[in-house]
């Protein structure tokens, strides 16, 4: 009985080691599997190529994943053959590099290296990738990045692992050093919008005497304010409702004139012999009708609507951290507006209320007529052209765009360079030089 029992103890055992060795078997394979399909496999194992050097060499590209679940790979540059490319570097170093940057205490874009001079600096070797600042921005909202070894293809990580860097994400260097560019840009396109409403001012100014004193009176409190606004040193999350709110008033005097300007009509009494003053009275209908009024009250509206969207972007831009996505949606709502503005297409507004006026004049003057009935037609002709001229004239030295210019400098897509360092004030990141 007690040898039954024994055997069926070593029975049981044996048994048990053979389940804990498949278990352990088994589980190594699955690590082996899981180191072959994620970026980084194990826990832990991310410290060490940052405390290694050489294994950091090892690395292909590093990939950033933003809290929109957007990718952007940093691979390594052909250094040899690209060593005379030019590059600027953000100096976006530190936890209150920032900060510095709003202050005005320290330069954004050091002076030119080329690639070959900035990897001399660079014993873990450099990562580059191209975006627009408006893109590059978002990766600094605190999200995740992992390493794709050399041999490994991209793509084939099932997830993201966050890095146990020792210095800091590079997620956040990256999207830090984005922030400090656009601060600079928003403040810089500040100054060129305040640099503007003077002139706007003055425009409005000529304006009054037409008995629509209070809406030329709302128009010029917007650019009063937007002044203010565009001129401050420190600005706010109260400047941007403050944009926002002078937008609607523009957009709401805009509607109310473009809605005149379509009711408008342009005639004249015909004259079958003084043609003259058939021409005279089609000129005193123009004005009766105030059609030239009327289309600079519809573009100076629809300018000062699109500057207040322009003035929101360039806040928040200055503003930096947190803004990011508000940004990207400005300025894509900007985009699609901007080429159905009225301002944009003023000549196209003009030529349909003018077209069929100087077609009449053309009909006029070229039908025969008896000089001494007829009058001077000549002359009445060229005074009903003047006033489309005039028109052209006042709003042509207006029509300045900087909205293309803002645009253009957070959607031009940029190459930047990373430099992994060993410590924060060493992660550095440089923008090539155009």
């Amino acid at each position: 009985m007690r040898i039954e029992i024994i055997v069926a103890i070593i029975s049981l055992s044996a048994v048990v080691i053979a389940v804990a060795i498949i278990a352990i078997l088994r589980y190594r394979k699955l690590r082996v599997d899981e180191t072959q399909e994620l970026i980084v496999a194990v826990p832990g194992e991310e410290k060490a190529l940052t405390n290694n050097a050489a294994s950091l060499l090892e690395i292909e590209s590093l990939v950033l994943k933003n809290s929109n679940g957007q990718e952007l790979a940093l691979k390594r540059p052909d250094v040899k053959q690209n060593s005379e490319k030019q590059y600027r570097e953000i100096a976006i170093r530190g936890s209150s590099a920032v900060g510095q940057v709003v202050q005005g205490t320290m330069p954004v874009l050091a002076k030119v290296q080329t690639l070959a001079q900035i990897a001399q600096a660079a014993p873990n070797g450099l990562f580059t990738a191209t975006g627009s600042v408006g893109d590059l921005m978002r990766y600094g909202d605190g999200t995740v990045a992992s390493f794709v070894r050399k041999g490994n293809q991209f793509g084939k990580h099932s997830g993201f692992t966050e890095v146990a860097i020792q210095t800091a994400n590079p997620a956040a260097v990256i999207g830090g050093a984005m922030q400090a560019m656009a601060m600079i840009s928003g403040q810089y396109y500040m100054n060129e919008i305040s640099n503007q409403f003077k002139s706007v001012d003055k425009k409005l100014d000529k304006l009054i005497g037409y008995h629509h004193d209070e809406k030329i009176g709302v128009l010029k409190h917007a650019n009063q304010k937007l002044y203010e606004i565009t001129s401050a040193v420190n600005v706010d999350a109260a400047d941007i409702i403050t944009c926002q709110r002078l937008a609607e008033k523009c957009g709401e005097v805009y509607f109310e004139y473009q809605t005149r300007l379509d009711t408008i009509s342009i005639d004249a009494k015909e004259r079958w012999f003084n043609k003259a003053k058939e021409l005279r009275e089609l000129g005193e209908s123009i004005d009766d009708s105030e059609l030239n009024f009327t289309v600079q009250m519809c573009y100076q509206a629809s300018a000062l609507y699109e500057k207040c969207k322009l003035a929101e972007i360039a806040v928040r831009m200055k503003i930096g951290s947190g803004q990011e996505r508000f940004i990207a949606e400005k300025i894509a709502n900007l985009n699609s507006d901007n080429s159905m503005m009225f301002h944009r297409n003023i000549e196209q507004y003009i030529d349909k209320h003018y077209a069929p006026v100087i077609e009449k004049v053309e009909k006029i003057s070229d039908k025969k007529k008896i000089p001494l009935i007829s009058g001077d037609t000549d002359t009445a002709s060229e005074n009903v052209r003047r006033r489309r001229t005039e028109l052209l004239d006042i709003i042509a030295d207006e029509n300045v765009d900087l909205t293309d210019g803002l645009l253009h400098s957070l959607n031009e897509p940029k190459e930047i360079l990373f430099l992994q360092g060993e410590s924060p004030d060493n992660q550095r990141v440089f923008v090539l030089d155009y």
